[in-house]
C-alpha cells in the first residue's frame, strides 16, 4: 500500500481570532465556542483514519486537548498566505517518502470519516482529489504528484478558488476525481445543527 499522510489545517482556538465572519453576527465568544466544536469534530472522524496524520497549526503548537500526541504529529505552519502554507505542508510531506497526500481543514462539520477514507481510494487511480464546498472553495484536497501550481496566485476565501485549481489540474493533464459537496462553517446560514451550542 502506498503511504499515506492526511494533513489538518487549523487555526489556534482564541477568543478574537479565526471565525471573524461568524462572530460578526453571533459575537466572539459564540464564535469560539463553535470553532472548538468544529476542531473537537475534526479530531474525532480523522484519528481513527489507518494513515500517518499531521495538525499544522497557525500560530503555535496545540496542546492534547484535541489532538492527541498518540495519533498525531503536530507542526506550525509555514508561509505567508495559505497557498503557500500548504504548498509547504505537501512538499515536507513528499519529501519525507508519503506518496498519496490529502489535506483538509477544520471548518466542516459535515465531513466525515468515510469522506476522508474515499479521497484516499480516488488517489488510487487519480492525481488529484478535491472536496468542493458549496461556496466555491474545496474543504479537501489531494494529490498523488508534485504537482503544486494549485496553491499559486489564488485568490483565498473566494468562489473561484476550486475552479482555478481544478484548471490548473487539467490544463497539465493531469486527472482528477471530486467527493461530495458539502458547507463549511463560515456564517450564522452554515450553522445547522451547531446552532444548539449557542449561548443565549
Amino acid at each position: 500500500m502506498p503511504k499515506r499522510i492526511l494533513l489538518i489545517f487549523t487555526k489556534n482556538p482564541a477568543l478574537g481570532k479565526g471565525k471573524s465572519r461568524l462572530a460578526e453576527t453571533i459575537g466572539q465568544e459564540n464564535a469560539l465556542i463553535i470553532f472548538k466544536e468544529l476542531i473537537s469534530h475534526t479530531a474525532s472522524i480523522t484519528q481513527p483514519i489507518d494513515c500517518e496524520k499531521r495538525v499544522y497549526f497557525s500560530d503555535e503548537l496545540g496542546d492534547n486537548t484535541y489532538f492527541s500526541d498518540n495519533y498525531f504529529d503536530k507542526r506550525v505552519q509555514q508561509g505567508t498566505d495559505l497557498g503557500e502554507r500548504m504548498r509547504n505542508a505537501f512538499v515536507e510531506a513528499t519529501d519525507d517518502g508519503f506518496e498519496e497526500i490529502v489535506l483538509i481543514g477544520s471548518d466542516c462539520y459535515e465531513l466525515t470519516q468515510e469522506e476522508i477514507e474515499k479521497a484516499f481510494s480516488i488517489l488510487t487511480h487519480s492525481d488529484f482529489v478535491f472536496g468542493p464546498a458549496k461556496d466555491g472553495g474545496y474543504y479537501l484536497i489531494g494529490t498523488r504528484t508534485t504537482f503544486t501550481k494549485v496553491f499559486d496566485n489564488k485568490t483565498w476565501s473566494t468562489s473561484t478558488v476550486l475552479y482555478e485549481a481544478i484548471r490548473d489540474v487539467e490544463e497539465a493533464d493531469l486527472s482528477y476525481g471530486e467527493l461530495a459537496t458539502l458547507s463549511d462553517v463560515d456564517y450564522e446560514e452554515d450553522l445547522g445543527k451547531l446552532r444548539e451550542l449557542l449561548k443565549k
